[in-house]
């Protein structure tokens, strides 16, 4: 019986994660979209102010009923994200208890934490620390171009800094990188083809890639799908969950997007 009731459990939170990555998808177009429309009304009226006499004539000639409308294009920019990042907060905590739930129902183990309040803490955490990590790497991104440019203006003299394990070194013949700014050949390739295995935008977090992992391992698992593919199909999503670390979600961020 828990078995049967941990299969029910497992469809619902799948269902739950498709509407919530309908409702996600959905509110980034209208954001991107209004955040256009928003963006030429404030070239008119940068334009209206500039000239100052033909500024108030459009003024007037906008029925009132319209000024709401005008509101609601300047204002879903500024509120869009921050729906989204709640809806992405709903969809990992109540799914990721609801997949762990189900889990522990059909294995008879327990699986995950006891309530959503430690999977809510768990996500602000791993938010905070991608968020760190993103800082990081646009000071390191910041520190590559002042070294650029500073051996671009004293291409003729030698220079070495030494900044936190990372070394670079710089004369007549150009300049190389103890830490690498070119990148991994291949990387592109092999992370664009992970995202198609697990069904993810190029643009993912780590937390879809987890609840798209869950779904897809459960799916293809040998155990439980009898198709003769499904054994390599499994290891396909294994092998593509273990490649899209945060880590290398971040670089290709940085690098390619």
């Amino acid at each position: 019986m828990g078995k049967f009731f941990g299969k029910v459990l497992h469809i619902l939170a799948t269902i739950l994660g498709s509407i919530f990555n309908f409702l996600i998808n959905l509110m980034n177009v209208i954001t991107m979209m209004f955040e256009s429309i928003r963006q030429l009304l404030l070239l008119i009226f940068v334009f209206g102010c500039s000239t100052f006499f033909f500024f108030p004539v459009i003024a007037l000639a906008i029925p009132r009923k319209w000024w709401t409308v005008i509101f609601i294009i300047l204002i879903i920019p500024i509120l869009g994200p921050k729906f989204i990042s709640m809806l992405k907060y709903g969809n990992y905590t109540l799914t990721e208890w609801m997949y762990d739930r189900a889990d522990s129902l059909i294995t008879g183990k327990k699986v995950g934490y006891e309530s959503l309040s430690d999977y809510s803490n768990k996500y602000k955490y791993e938010r905070e620390q991608a968020r760190r990590w993103q800082a990081e790497q646009e000071a390191r991104a910041r520190q590559e171009e002042m070294n650029r440019r500073f051996e671009e203006m004293f291409r003729g003299f030698t220079y070495t800094n030494y900044n936190q394990g990372n070394w670079q070194s710089y004369n007549q013949e150009g300049y190389s990188q103890g830490y690498g700014q070119s990148r991994d050949i291949g990387f592109k390739e092999k992370y664009e083809k992970s995202c198609d295995t697990l069904e993810l935008d190029y643009n993912t977090d780590i937390y879809q890639v987890k609840l798209n992992y869950r779904k897809l391992a459960k799916k293809y698992h040998p155990d439980i799908n009898k198709d003769p593919n499904a054994t390599e199909k499994f290891q396909e999503v294994n092998d593509a969950y273990e490649f899209l670390t945060e880590e290398n979600i971040n670089k290709y961020k940085t690098n390619y997007r």
